[in-house]
This record gives structure tokens, sequence and C-alpha cells, in this order.
């Protein structure tokens, strides 16, 4: 399934959206509309929100093992 969605170029994996979009709002209620894409958003902010915290405590270990390793040179080095 992965490999359906992710091989896309940008321009193609936008466009393909925007067709999607474009189609449910021929079939659905300004209120069906509405919901499904407060529901879509809220989908997209807890990926970024996921994605956001992971890079976070990545970069921190990553920090915190640089400056340890700078830290245990610097003894040995004394």
């Amino acid at each position: 399934m992965k490999n359906i969605y992710f091989n896309y170029e940008p321009y193609s994996f936008t466009t393909s959206a925007f067709f999607i979009g474009i189609l449910l709002t021929k079939t659905l209620t300004i209120d069906e509309q509405d919901s499904i894409g407060n529901w879509l958003q809220l989908i997209g902010l807890t990926m970024q929100t996921y994605s956001s915290q992971k890079t976070t405590l990545d970069n921190n270990t990553n920090e915190n093992k640089t400056n340890n390793d700078s830290n245990i040179e610097s003894l040995k080095k004394q």
C-alpha cells in the first residue's frame, strides 16, 4: 500500500487530491463536506504533531549523544 501513494511525483500527488476533493463536492451536501473536511484536517494535524514531536525527540537525542561524545573526547585529551 505504501508504494501506491508514495511513488507519485509531488505535482501528480497534489493534483490527485484536488480532483478527489472536486468529485466529493459534487456528491456531498455542504454540511457533509464540512464534516469530512474537518475530519481529514484532524488526521493531517495529528500526523504533523506526531512527526514533529518525533523529530524533536530524535534531534534532542542526537544532540545529547554528540555532546557526550565531545565531552568524552575532551576528557581523553586532558
